[in-house]
Formats: C-alpha cells, structure tokens, sequence
C-alpha cells in the first residue's frame, strides 16, 4: 500500500511533465512542493491555483524549506552537479524521475493506454481523453487542451490512463526514453522518423528505445498504429498480441475514406469491419485526420460504442499550439508546434489546401535542439519552400553544437530564395510581422517555445 504521507520536492516543477506529475500527486494526496528558474503561465497558475508551495528561483536551502521531503524529483533539464540535486545528495534524499514517480505512485493500479511516436501524440492523447470522458479516465499530456483543461487528471482508478508517451530521455541518471516507465496495456503509434539528434546519434539508436516499449504491451494487451507507414508494418510482424492499423490505405483494419469540408466542418468517414462510421469535427488536415482516427479506433478497440464516441468528442479538436488559430485580426493567424521538417511541410500544405487563394506565409523558429542544428537542412528548405512567404527567426544560441553543425538561416533564406528572410534580431522579425495588414495573408508561426513573445503580441493585435 502507498503511503500517502510521503512527501516530495519537485526540482524543474514549471516545466509541462514536472509540473503536470505534481499536479496528479497533489490529486491524489501526497505532500508537494518545488522550484524552478522559470515560472510562466499556464503552469505557474495550475500550481498556484492548488497552493503547492513553489520558489522561483533554484537554491540549495529549497530542499528543506517547509519540509524535509521523502523523494526528491528532478528534471531531465538539470545535471548531476546542479546545487539542488547536490543538496537533496548531502540529505540523503532518495531521488526519483518524474516518468519513475507516474509509474511507482499512479500508473501501477491503472490501465495504461500509451501514445507514442514522433508526430501526433500531444493531440491524439488529447483526443482519446476526450472521446473516454464519460468513462471519467486519467490522463497526463504534453499540453494544455483547446478547451483551456489542464493536461493531466487523476480520473476513476477503474478507468484507464492515458499517457502521451515521450521518447526524450528521462534523467542524467536515466539517459532511455520516458516512455519506458509507462507499462502500457494498450499503445498507440503515430508515426516514426529520427528526431532529437542531440540524444539518438542515428535513427536506429530511436528504433531501439521503440522496440523496447513494444516489448512492454502484455499478451492480452493490444496496439493500434498507423499501418500506412511501412516502418510499423515491418516492426509489428513478429508480434503476437492484438494489433490494428489504421490510415488512408485500403489495407488497413481501420481505413480513412473519405472527408468532406463544408462551412469549416469536416465530415471523416471510416470504414471498420465491413461497417462505415462518420465522424463529425472541426479538425482539418491529414495529420490530424489520423490522430482522429487512431483515438477513434482506441475507443473502439476497448469497448466504447461508436454513438458514445461522438457524444463525447463534440467539436473538441485537440491540444493548443497544434494548428491553433490564435487570431483572425486582420488576416488568420495559426500557432503551431511544428518543428521537425516532416511536420513543417505537412502543416504548409494543410494551409495551402485549406486556403487556396492566400498567401501563406510560414514563420518559423529554429528553438529546439535538433532545429537548432543543420541535420535536417534539405528537408527544412523544401518544407518552407511550399509556402509563399517564409521568414526564419535567429537561431539561440548553444554552445553544445560545433560550428559547421549549426542551422544557419541565412543559408536556408538564400536556398530558397527572395520570398525568404532570415533574422538576426528578434525584434526586426516582431516589428514586420506586427505591421503587416495585407487582409490576403494566412500566417503560420511554427515554434515549440514562447517565440521570443511575438504570440501573445500577435493574439492582442490590433489593426491600425
């Protein structure tokens, strides 16, 4: 039995996942409190709102302020000489991952459905514990929801969990993927490409951390994955336990066959079993037709009826920050988190479809730390070549990478040509997007960070 008067610090607890898993731990009873270097809306306000006792700032005093805490928590963000970590050390503190703190204290009493891959799993989660939610289910997301929900929630202990699952590793002490510690019963795989270069030198170094959490799913467990990429179909072969694929190809189990856009609605139509099921959203776009559809067929896989599903679903359409449209003043404007060249040129390319006769204009941020490097330079200049207009961010600096394996923008602004710009300055880049008033521009704002302030300048625009 646990016992619930263990108490925690939580060192990094701004962070989405750190602060998300105290959050769950405050739900269900335990002693928490933390610090951090950073505190910035949502999470500072979730924290807040629960009075967990927080500092704002990272000293070795925080360890024992309050009290002296029975786990110590630390992010994937801090290194084994920070003082906090050295200071909960000299306690003799026992110290835990966040990913080890789900799985010891929430995940070892629940039904675990896991989301994972490299695309998609922030608005899939985000999906599934919507379309779950009369079953009243628990979940822990990357992300805030469209509907301003937090992401996570302990839920029903009879109700399964929903995990998005990430590949990133999961501690300086614990350098393999989080998802590791999240015992599925059922998975979902979106999709499968190398990504974060700093911590898998090779594709096949990801392939493997994957392979591993497919070892997790028990024989009486399941899962679903999209079986229009020959990746999964390949690696799912020597399996044993129940397996759906889903997709737009006419092989797959669960097959997307056709949608219809009418007045911003979509009509996805799905056929399963020999049966055809219609689901109505505000989603659009084939990436998150399939995320739609991997929830769907989850759902259906564990019991829910297709009547239930859409009751629950509504007109919810995912996560924040996932082709959110953040502002229509004076031209539409959409906030994505697309960072990864697979995922810049689908999300161009939803915007040409869904705007034929604009202007897209692509704006892009190079934050992350594989956008941050030139691994993937072709494949960027392609992508932001779709759209008509590109203009690219400075690149922050990290003196972790060499100087030939830096993204140089200036370099991809030039390969793509005049409708290119790069920038050195933030605020040259704020100042030209903020005068622009051409009613005849869709804007896209790709970035996985704050974007240097420019979103929330852009959402409390005003027109002169």
């Amino acid at each position: 039995m646990i016992d619930k008067d263990l108490k925690f610090h939580f060192s990094g607890i701004c962070g989405a996942g750190m602060g998300n898993v105290a959050t769950l731990m405050h739900q269900a009873g335990y002693k928490i409190k933390g610090s951090d270097s950073a505190f910035f809306p949502p999470m500072c306000e979730q924290l807040e709102t629960l009075n967990i006792p927080t500092y704002n700032k990272y000293h070795s005093d925080n360890i024992l302020a309050d009290f002296k805490p029975d786990f110590h928590v630390i992010s994937n963000v801090l290194s084994k000489n920070h003082e906090e970590v050295t200071a909960g050390k000299d306690q003799n503190i026992a110290y835990l991952s966040f990913p080890e703190v789900l799985k010891k204290f929430i995940l070892s009493s629940r039904t675990n459905i896991v989301i994972a891959g490299t695309h998609g799993k922030t608005t899939t989660s985000s999906l599934l514990s919507r379309i779950l939610k009369s079953l009243d289910p628990g979940y822990f997301i990357g992300g805030v929801m469209k509907d301003n929900l937090p992401g996570c929630h302990l839920g029903n202990i009879n109700a399964p969990f929903i995990i998005e699952g990430d590949e990133y590793d999961t501690a300086y002490f614990d350098k393999h993927s989080k998802f590791l510690h999240y015992q599925p019963k059922h998975l979902i795989l979106t999709h499968l490409e190398w990504d974060h270069v700093d911590i898998f030198p090779d594709f096949n170094s990801m392939l493997i951390e994957f392979e591993s959490l497919l070892k997790l799913v028990p024989a009486d467990g399941s899962v679903v994955y999209c079986g229009d990429l020959e990746i999964f179909r390949n690696l799912l072969k020597k399996y044993t336990f129940k397996k759906i694929s889903y997709g737009f190809k006419d092989f797959n189990d669960v097959q997307i066959i056709k949608t219809e856009r009418t007045d911003n609605k979509t009509k996805l139509s799905i056929a399963f079993a020999g049966n055809i099921y219609d689901l109505n959203t505000d989603l659009f776009g084939d990436i998150y037709y399939l995320n739609l559809t991997a929830s769907w067929a989850m759902a259906m896989n564990i019991g829910m009826e297709h009547e239930q599903i859409t009751k629950n679903l509504g007109t919810f359409c995912g996560a924040k920050r996932r082709l959110e449209k953040i502002s229509s003043n004076p031209f539409p404007i959409y906030s994505d988190f697309a960072h990864h060249p697979t995922a810049i040129e689908a999300t161009i390319k939803i915007l040409l479809n869904e705007f034929p006769n604009k202007i897209i204009w692509a704006i892009f941020d190079p934050r992350n730390a594989t956008s941050r490097r030139n691994i993937f330079e072709k494949e960027i200049i392609f992508a932001l070549n779709l759209a008509h207009r590109v203009s690219i961010g400075p690149v922050i600096e990290d003196k972790r990478i060499l100087p030939n394996e830096k993204f140089n923008n200036q370099y991809i602004a030039k390969q793509i040509g005049s409708k290119a710009t790069a920038y050195t300055d933030a605020n040259d880049l704020e100042r030209d997007i903020l005068d622009e008033n051409n009613p005849n521009i869709v804007m896209l704002i790709m970035s996985c960070g704050a974007f240097h302030g420019i979103l929330s300048k852009l959402q409390n625009r005003k027109i002169k």
